[in-house]
């Protein structure tokens, strides 16, 4: 549910691309975009796409956490410079390659497919300089999103630990780790003079987390356990076959270097958020940002690629509520209860018979059941697609230390460099919060049909350049992976009544989220009047409500692009299954959808539009 995005997926990167474009899967990329202009040569579209490796291979050259957010070779040792001098210089660098680009390749001399992967550059780099004028406003560190999870995820998960080398640039990046946590202090106490600062309990949250980091050894001396840091590295290092003797050198070394360089800047860090819970307050949306309203419909706009009214999208997830419920009555019905939804929604959160037991057989029978769903999924969706990805996915648990900060569930895209599986995290910190009715749901929606069979094929999609391999654009990316829990319902999934309902408390979840973003940051509703609405609605419990309600608080119009997304995808589906009838494909209609990597919604339906053109001829 997530992203994204830090998969939420690891920062995006800046607009970035390379390697020749090819169709993919059949689908002829731009077919939308012709727009009755002359198609000439290739060797416009060959200099497009040495335009896209130059700017790529530049950026990958000054970004080493970039190399490794995206399995790329080079040196890993270091970390990027994110201080105000170079986030300008990269902003004065991309307004140059866009004018560039805009000057020495004009749309008519471009193939179809070369105008479609201008357009998306182009779009990109429009993005990152509108996102550049409101970064001011942006959170530097919350307690969902922020550089210092973005340092914990790159040095637990990301950086790889092949062999001494990749072991040595980790003890190195934790040596220089100064660098990143007192440029991360400085954007803290910048913005907090502007008044940017989250509400107190993301402080509180962030806090937590950055303390819970510094438990074991060697921070705690007398601990008899490893911290997470220390015992990911000894654990990584001990699945290479590097020999027992120099992994016991290298564990030294990674021991001295958490110690001595790792502790005291992240003991600062520790000291410039307790400064900052004092100064921070009760007001959850961000209307009370300088420029709030303006910043708000900049964040919606990001999210959803649409332009659309705050009003107007309050008002249509109150209406998407109310139908949804309706449809809920009746499966509830089905399922021989005869009370009203309210008490239906209670037997759901409240009987033992939706939950495993709370304590470690219960969480790896969680485990063991996700597995089992995503297992048989898989086999049901051979009529479905042409393109597969080959990266495989892998079912874990959260890391103990984030846990408590965390959605209920997260997808996490596979390396390039096939280091790293696909991962489907889940949040078992609590199992009344993980009911057995949601189980089939949120495996489809993080693993397949949805982010991992969308993100590891367009990472696998080498026809593609680069930088389209792995943009996401949040209502394109959640947009499918709602679309992904409706489609097993056409294929015999959710025979139970109650998985039926967790299909449906899903979509329902989507539609408040509507309500809420809205609601917190234009109508100025409070963090427990968000969380009042979302319990009085739906089945999840007062826990998850207010863990959902948090992230949208911090993260504003992120949520809105989920129900938004499946909305465009559903009508053109329709529109596609209207205007060709018999000639619809279902099959190739998904791969329309896939082939093409991450897009914004209008390009997604020009996209649609020439498939559409393409089966009429």
């Amino acid at each position: 549910m997530n992203p994204p995005h830090r998969p939420q997926h690891p920062p995006a990167p800046p607009v970035i691309g390379r390697r020749a474009l090819l169709s993919a899967g059949g689908a002829l990329l731009g077919w939308g975009l012709l727009g009755g202009m002359p198609v000439r040569a290739a060797g416009d579209d060959a200099a497009l796409n040495r335009f896209f490796a130059e700017t790529f291979a530049a950026q990958a050259d000054r970004s080493p956490e970039l190399r490794t957010w995206l399995g790329l070779p080079g040196d890993q040792s270091g970390w990027d410079d994110l201080s105000e001098v170079a986030l300008a210089a990269e902003d004065a660098r991309l307004a140059d390659d866009l004018a560039r680009l805009r000057r020495d390749f004009p749309v008519a001399s471009l193939s179809p497919a070369g105008r479609l992967n201008r357009r998306l550059w182009e779009y990109q780099a429009e993005e990152r300089l509108g996102e550049a004028r409101w970064r001011g406003n942006a959170y530097a560190a919350d307690h969902f999103n922020g550089r210092h999870g973005e340092i914990i995820d790159l040095l637990s998960t990301y950086h790889p630990l092949r062999d001494a080398a990749d072991a040595q640039a980790w003890i190195a990046r934790v040596r220089g780790i100064a660098q990143p946590v007192d440029q991360l202090i400085s954007t803290l106490e910048r913005r907090a003079a502007q008044g940017v600062i989250p509400p107190r309990f993301s402080v509180e949250k962030s806090l937590h987390a950055v303390r819970n980091v510094l438990i074991g050894r060697p921070f705690e001396p007398e601990s008899d356990v490893d911290s997470g840091l220390l015992s990911g590295f000894r654990n990584r290092l001990g699945r290479t076959s590097l020999p027992m003797a120099e992994q016991a050198t290298l564990v030294t070394a990674a021991t001295q270097a958490l110690r001595e360089g790792f502790t005291p800047a992240w003991t600062r860090l520790s000291a410039a958020l307790t400064h900052q819970l004092e100064q921070a307050d009760d007001r959850d949306g961000v209307w009370k940002l300088p420029q709030g309203p303006d910043y708000y419909r900049w964040c919606l706009k990001r999210h959803t690629t649409l332009d659309l009214e705050p009003e107007m999208v309050h008002a249509l997830g109150l209406q998407e509520v109310r139908r949804l419920q309706e449809e809920m009555v009746a499966v509830k019905t089905r399922a021989g209860f005869s009370g009203d939804l309210v008490a239906f929604n209670q037997f759901l959160r409240s009987d033992p018979q939706f939950y495993f037991p709370n304590d470690e057989d219960g969480r790896a029978g969680y485990l063991a059941g996700a597995r089992l769903i995503l297992d048989k999924v898989k086999g049901a969706l051979e009529g479905q697609f042409t393109l597969k990805p080959k990266a495989p996915l892998e079912v874990r648990r959260f890391e103990l230390y984030r846990e408590g900060s965390e959605t209920i569930a997260r997808y996490s895209p596979p390396a390039s460099d096939g280091s790293r599986p696909g991962i489907y995290y889940v949040n078992l910190s609590n199992m009344k919060e993980m009911p057995i009715w949601q189980m089939e749901v949120l495996a489809f929606h993080e693993g397949l049909p949805g982010h991992h069979m969308q993100m590891a094929l367009a990472q696998e999609m080498t026809g593609l350049p680069e930088f389209r391999r792995h943009q996401t654009h949040t209502a394109y990316v959640e947009g499918w992976g709602l679309y992904s829990e409706r489609l097993p319902k056409e294929l015999g999934f959710y025979e139970d009544a109650y998985a039926d309902f967790g299909r449906l408390s899903f979509e329902l979840w989507r539609a408040i989220r509507l309500v809420l973003d809205t609601g917190i940051h234009v109508k100025k509703w409070s963090r427990q009047q968000a969380i009042d609405y979302f319990t009085s609605n739906s089945a999840f419990t007062a826990e998850v409500a207010a863990r959902e309600v948090d992230r949208y608080i911090v993260y504003p119009g992120q949520a809105c692009a989920y129900y938004l997304g499946l909305r465009k995808l559903l009508e053109l589906r329709e529109k596609a299954k209207k205007e060709l009838g018999h000639a619809f494909d279902i099959r190739g209609f998904h791969d329309t959808i896939l082939a093409n990597g991450s897009v914004p919604m209008g390009v997604l339906e020009q996209v649609v539009d020439g498939w559409i053109e393409g089966r009429r001829g």
